[in-house]
């Protein structure tokens, strides 16, 4: 008999507020979820924007942990 394994994915929940628009968004994510996950989500390239965790910015390549509470900052328009 083949081993059988169940795959659980446990989410994770950001809020982030869209600081050009000052909207808030609740974004559900998996848990291995990095930054550049959270912006692909919300339609944003990674080059035209700042991620801030209060007054830090954070890495594209950081795992996003439940309940943050994250800030993008449009520096570009993309276009």
């Amino acid at each position: 008999m083949k081993d059988f394994f169940i795959w659980v994915s446990i989410e994770v929940q950001v809020a982030v507020r869209i600081l050009r628009t000052n909207e808030v968004k609740t974004i559900n994510l998996r848990n291995d979820a990095t930054i550049i996950d959270l912006l692909d989500k919300l339609g944003f390239k990674p080059d035209t924007v700042i991620v801030t965790n209060g007054e830090t910015p954070i890495p594209v390549d950081d795992q996003v942990k439940d309940n943050k509470e994250l800030t993008i900052i449009q520096v570009s328009s993309g276009g």
